[in-house]
């Protein structure tokens, strides 16, 4: 026989219209609240503090806190999404989440969460008033760095596949337009005598990637420019041009006159090498094909089937087409 309690606990879990909808939105909810914390608490620092077990007084000290009320609720939440344990007093690390946010991949993942919670969830917000008409979501300045980041999460694959190219192509002369992080040149470079230029529009992300690339000891190989792509000087020919994860900043219409101006920028058997989400039925893509339809500047996720033929209207003989990732539409082009 249950106690009163659970008694309670069941009649209000089963007397509502739809318990079942009531669960999961509840158990949803804590996965909000995990994602939130998660966020404020890589930007407080307090994760990597954490990388050494503390008393809260003891933290609050480190962190500069003057609500300690605000913060000891912090910390118990903290606790009770499983990122974090407290032991007499002490806390510390728990979490697989909380302790790669503070790991050899942090800078990544943090990355991720950000652009999910200040990018994505402003989208979100103000979705019904841009689907009635309102002006789309101004972004990418602003979150450029954390966009140029995030992106490196499909990084072991995507690098793989330009590594790959880049060894078969004939030649070492590489360009890399919205070079981002950088971390594609540095893919690039693991072909000796590799060498070339990276460009982007946005300075947060050339102050990213050069330095990047002075980090990993490249910037005797490889220069990063600032410019839009649509009107620099891409001083070519190169033997591959890469395009990766950026073909959603150009209108349907723009796309041709793109594809064109790299088929110039190309040596004679020179290799375009494009990676995208593509449009796809997965939660992934469609959540990201929302978001970029929301945002100044770019555009819903292409198809493979719509690209194929501009490649070949621009010149390229052979276009091919590889999925690089399971039961996602991360796909590469390479059209020579």
């Amino acid at each position: 026989m249950p106690t009163s309690k659970w008694r309670r606990t069941l009649n209000a879990a089963f007397g509502q219209p739809d318990p079942t909808a009531h669960a999961l939105l509840l158990r949803d909810s804590q996965a909000f609240a995990r994602t939130h914390f998660l966020h404020a608490a890589a930007h407080l620092g307090l994760l990597t503090e954490l990388r050494t077990p503390n008393s809260a007084d003891g933290l609050a000290e480190r962190l500069g806190i003057t609500r300690h009320q605000q913060f000891r609720l912090m910390l118990e939440l903290g606790v009770s999404v499983g990122e974090l344990s407290e032991s007499g007093g002490s806390y510390r690390l728990r979490g697989k989440r909380a302790k790669a946010l503070v790991g050899r991949n942090g800078s990544v993942l943090r990355a991720l969460i950000d652009e999910q919670v200040e990018y994505h969830g402003s989208v979100y917000r103000h979705l019904p008033e841009r689907l009635r008409g309102g002006e789309l979501g101004d972004y990418l300045g602003e979150h450029a760095g954390t966009i140029a980041e995030s992106s490196r999460i499909a990084e072991s694959v995507v690098a793989g596949y330009v590594t790959d190219t880049v060894q078969e192509v004939p030649g070492t002369r590489v360009l890399d337009l919205g070079c981002g992080s950088g971390v594609y040149l540095r893919a690039a470079s693991r072909k000796p005598g590799t060498s070339g230029t990276g460009l982007d529009v946005q300075p947060a992300s050339v102050e990213l990637a050069q330095g990047n690339l002075k980090r990993w000891g490249l910037t005797d190989r490889f220069e990063v420019r600032q410019g839009d792509m649509r009107e620099a000087e891409l001083n070519g020919p190169y033997d591959v041009v890469l395009l990766m994860n950026n073909i959603y900043y150009f209108a349907p219409e723009e796309r041709p006159e793109l594809f064109r101006t790299l088929r110039a920028a190309l040596r004679e058997g020179g290799t375009l090498v494009l990676v995208s989400m593509f449009h796809g039925t997965s939660v992934s893509a469609l959540g990201l094909d929302l978001v970029l339809a929301c945002t100044q500047g770019c555009y819903a996720l292409p198809r493979a089937e719509d690209l194929e033929p501009e490649l070949r209207e621009a010149g390229f003989g052979q276009v091919r087409t590889d999925q690089l990732m399971a039961g996602q539409s991360l796909l590469g082009m390479r059209a020579c």
